[in-house]
C-alpha cells in the first residue's frame, strides 16, 4: 500500500467515524489485517491518543500474527503507545498486563528470525520500557552483545546507539 494510498484511507477512516471497524480487522488475522495495520500505524503517528480506547485490542492482537509486514507497523504502534505513555498529562496509560505484553512480544521478535525493521523497533520498545522490571536491561544488553557481529548494519547500528545508553 503506497504511502498516498495510506493517507487517503487514514483520512477516510477519520472522516467517516471508522476506526472502531479498522481495529476490527486486526482481531483475527485476514487479507485486510496488513492494511489495517497500516492506517493504524500512521493514526499512531499522527495522534497516538486517539488509540487510547483501543490500546488493549491492539497489544492483545500482536500474538496473532507470523507475517513480518504486520510484525514491523504493530512494533512501531507499540512504540507510539509506549513513547506516549511516558508523557506527563498524556492520555496514554499502559496498564501493568499491556506493558508485559509489549515486553513479551518486543523480546520474542528479537530473539526469533525476524526482518531487520522488526527487530529494531522491538529492541528500542524494549528500551524504553527497561525501567519496567529490573531484569530488563540485563537481558536486552547480552542478547544485543550475541547478536551484533552477525546482524544487518541497520541491526548494528541500532543496537550500538541502544548499547552505548545502557
Amino acid at each position: 500500500m503506497r504511502l498516498a494510498s495510506r493517507k487517503y484511507a487514514t483520512e477516510f477512516i477519520l472522516s467517516n467515524n471508522l476506526l472502531p471497524q479498522t481495529i476490527e480487522l486486526i482481531k483475527f488475522p485476514q487479507e485486510l489485517s496488513i492494511k489495517a495495520w497500516m492506517i493504524i500505524e500512521m493514526l499512531g503517528r499522527d495522534n497516538c491518543a486517539i488509540l487510547g480506547e483501543f490500546m488493549s485490542t491492539i497489544i492483545n492482537s500482536g500474538k496473532l500474527y507470523s507475517d513480518s509486514s504486520s510484525k514491523r507497523c504493530m512494533m512501531k504502534i507499540f512504540g507510539f503507545l509506549v513513547e506516549s505513555h511516558f508523557y506527563k498529562n498524556s492520555p496514554i496509560n499502559l496498564n501493568p498486563a499491556e506493558i508485559e505484553e509489549i515486553i513479551r512480544l518486543s523480546f520474542k521478535f528479537l530473539m526469533n528470525d525476524e526482518k531487520t525493521a522488526v527487530k529494531v523497533f522491538a529492541m528500542q520498545n524494549i528500551y524504553d520500557l527497561r525501567t519496567e522490571e529490573k531484569w530488563i536491561e540485563s537481558e536486552l544488553k547480552a542478547l544485543l552483545e550475541k547478536d551484533i557481529s552477525a546482524s544487518t548494519s541497520g541491526y548494528r547500528a541500532r543496537a550500538l546507539k541502544i548499547l552505548r545508553k545502557l
